[in-house]
């Protein structure tokens, strides 16, 4: 039986859109990469979120405490000297978004030095994950991730808190 030009043309665009579809999600990492790069970029955001309040907190008391729950009553309260700043009207402390935990604080003679998170996927270029403010606090944070993994980034808890 022989098949005419129509079905050969036919199946060989098929067998194209078939491997380009492939190619595809072989080059993009498919839906799973896509969320796990998402779920960095939230990561992201909170981390430069805690590092906000930890600079408010730091700024207006002092040392860090180990026990984080004492920075976020401090910054519930309306009327914290903590809160005087406009940047620091907002802060607060976050915790992962994926893991819900708090992020590792490094500490060098009891001070805070690095905050770090655990990160799925690279990141290959600089973007913007932290924004003013935040940019002054942890200014390596939208730097190249070279590898998966727990990264850490060193903290300025005395920049300068004005927009």
């Amino acid at each position: 039986m022989a098949y005419d030009q129509h079905t050969l043309y036919g199946g060989a665009l098929v067998s194209v859109i078939i491997a380009a579809c492939v190619a595809g999600i072989a080059i993009t990492g498919g839906p799973g990469q896509a969320r796990k790069e998402r779920e960095d970029r939230v990561r992201a955001t909170a981390m430069a979120g805690t590092a906000v309040a930890l600079a408010c907190y730091y700024q207006e008391f002092g040392n860090i405490p180990d026990d984080l729950t004492v920075v976020e009553a401090e910054l519930s309260k309306a009327a914290s000297p903590a809160r005087q700043q406009a940047v620091c009207a907002t802060a607060e402390i976050q915790k992962d978004p994926i893991s819900d935990e708090y992020f590792r604080l490094e500490r060098d003679a009891g001070e805070v030095t690095h905050i770090c998170g655990d990160f799925a996927t690279t990141r290959q270029e600089n973007g913007n994950y932290s924004g003013y403010p935040s940019r002054y606090i942890v200014p390596d944070l939208d730097k190249t991730r070279e590898s998966p993994g727990e990264h850490c980034y060193d903290l300025n808890l005395s920049a300068k808190m004005e927009y």
